[in-house]
């Protein structure tokens, strides 16, 4: 899928030296809190640079733009997904409908609770690497299924990622604007979402014929 030229991220400096690393790493973790506390819209780079005890022109060094800050934390936010899915492989041949879903929630609430400036990042701008992130744990879902049900077919498998993933974003999105006293209703609500879906595509086979197989 191409990436409209308007909405390209000038890509980070890389550092050639631990130094450069530790630097880069202080300027994420402060990135994190600043989006964390005020939002992306409202986080400056004065801001970051100030928390992370660093120049201006030290984070410019670095990252020439807010755009390109928020393009590196999502990365570093989709590597760490990806490995806190990784364990479902080992274990979900052995796991029932309802222990699915409850993992495939869990993982992605406590990911939410534990980093929330990747909530306050929805409303930052899409990037080439959002969406190639997008397409990797579709992937991943993909792999998932096909490995608690061997016999199922790949394209089968692939539609049930696609909705999978659409109703993971949902759940984002009303993660974030909700209330902390209400989020706990809302994840057992997309709970049972997931849980309904998965049931009527896992045992429906007079549905098979209408083109849902």
């Amino acid at each position: 899928m191409s990436v409209p030229s308007h909405l390209s991220v000038a890509r980070r400096r890389n550092p050639i030296q631990e130094r450069g690393e530790r630097r880069v790493a202080a300027l994420l973790d402060s990135a994190a809190a600043v989006i964390a506390k005020s939002g992306y819209e409202a986080a400056t780079m004065s801001e970051i640079a100030g928390r992370a005890g660093a120049s201006i022109g030290s984070l410019y060094q670095f990252f020439p733009n807010k755009e390109s800050l928020a393009e590196e934390l999502r990365a570093e936010y989709c590597r760490e997904l990806q490995l806190r899915w990784e364990p479902l492989k080992r274990d979900v041949q052995n796991l029932n409908l309802r222990e699915l879903v409850d993992h495939l929630i869990n993982i992605m609430v406590g990911f939410y609770e534990d980093h929330p400036a990747f909530l306050r990042l929805l409303d930052a701008p899409i990037s080439p690497g959002r969406f190639s992130a997008r397409l990797r744990f579709r992937e991943q879902l993909t792999d998932l299924f096909t490995q608690r049900k061997p016999r199922m077919p790949r394209q089968k498998a692939h539609r049930l990622a696609v909705v999978t993933q659409q109703i993971m974003r949902a759940l984002r999105v009303v993660y974030a604007e909700s209330k902390p006293a209400e989020r706990p209703y809302f994840v057992q609500e997309f709970k049972t979402l997931l849980l309904c879906y998965f049931r009527a595509r896992t045992k429906a086979p007079a549905l098979e014929g209408r083109g849902l197989k």
